[in-house]
């Protein structure tokens, strides 16, 4: 049974993270993790202003208004399926929140799916909510990244194949992906990974949350619900990879097919894992501009096509999760400032949950 979360060591953690602020000669250094960022929004900038902008609002005018409904019930579609897909997972964890729950707050936590670590904002929304450990909540989404991802690629590997050379975008991360699993289930080699990140000092500080991942990852792994239910993993690709294509046909009939709309979004899903940017911003648009020109798309029509798609995923739904939010607060007794603070759990805290 996972260790329900305790509030005064919340507060005490944010206020000792406030402390460190304030002690006198130490600089702030809080803008370093929003480099990222402003790095992103440069590329984009500057992706629109090389293809010129005046094209791309030419492009934008050509979408077909009748594929709207299909795009907003697939962007919105895809966070639904996987706020019932992530509660399955939580409940092999045993981790009991209810269901509706669960797939509201996955929206809610879309509202930062863009800032430096705002894809773990679901996790620290749901931890306050159900007076959980926030590393369970963690555990429970990696997993589900992990799946959804791995499924991802699998689509896209026919595709791959057929392009010969190329195939290694897609055929690597897929590796990738199976040796974060082996690492994160297997005992031994765990071992070995574990006795070099405490060889790392800037490492070593999170090796007792790490050991948690591990811990509940592993129990994950030897779960039958998390395979059970992977029908919903595999949905979450689909649904993302036709979004993608609808946006195409929106703009450009006939030009992208399914297959290659898959291949597309895997390769810029790999992308995204490199660039480190959040949300993927920057390098997600490049890459994906970048192979659907590669797929015979004109290049001005591919800009207009990734930033569409862009905005219809992240863009709607960071909207629709700020909405959410103004009632989550009030529903789960959030507060404000403190919701985004993650403090990294002690060894002694560390304590994995079982099975259920």
């Amino acid at each position: 049974m996972t260790e329900a979360a305790r509030p005064d060591e919340q507060r005490s953690g944010a206020g000792a993270d406030q402390g460190e602020d304030e002690v006198p000669g130490r600089p702030r250094r809080r803008w370093l993790a929003y480099l990222p960022l402003l790095f992103a929004l440069g590329a984009i900038a500057a992706l629109l202003v090389y293809a010129d902008p005046r094209k791309i609002g030419i492009a934008f005018q050509r979408f077909n208004l009748a594929y709207i409904p299909i795009v907003v019930v697939l962007a919105i579609g895809f966070y639904i399926v996987q706020g019932v897909r992530w509660w399955t997972l939580n409940r092999a964890l045993g981790i009991k929140f209810p269901l509706r729950d669960t797939v509201f707050l996955t929206e809610t936590g879309q509202a930062t799916a863009l800032l430096p670590l705002g894809e773990l904002t679901r996790a620290l929304l749901l931890s306050k909510a159900a007076a959980v450990h926030l590393g369970s909540v963690v555990a429970s989404e990696t997993v589900q990244e992990l799946l959804f991802v791995f499924m991802l690629f699998a689509l896209a590997l026919p595709k791959a194949l057929s392009l010969h050379l190329i195939a290694i975008a897609v055929i690597v991360p897929m590796l990738f992906v199976i040796g974060i699993v082996a690492i994160l289930t297997v005992e031994r080699l765990y071992a070995r990974v574990r006795r070099i990140i405490g060889r790392v000092p800037v490492l070593k500080r999170f090796r007792p949350a790490i050991d948690e991942l591990h811990r509940d990852a592993r129990v994950l792994f030897r779960h039958a619900d998390t395979y059970r239910y992977l029908p919903l993993s595999i949905a979450q690709a689909i649904m993302a990879v036709t979004l993608l294509w609808a946006v195409a046909q929106g703009v450009d009939p006939g030009k992208l097919s399914w297959t290659s709309a898959g291949f597309v979004y895997a390769v810029t899903q790999g992308a995204a894992w490199l660039s480190f940017s959040p949300g993927g911003l920057g390098a997600v648009e490049a890459s994906t501009a970048g192979l659907l020109v590669l797929l015979g798309i004109q290049f001005d029509l591919a800009t207009a096509i990734s930033v569409m798609q862009r905005l219809a995923d992240k863009g709607l739904n960071t909207l629709i999760g700020w909405i959410c939010y103004l009632f989550a607060r009030r529903r789960y007794n959030l507060t404000g400032a403190s919701l985004f603070r993650f403090e990294m759990p002690r060894a002694e805290e560390a304590v994995g949950p079982t099975s259920t």
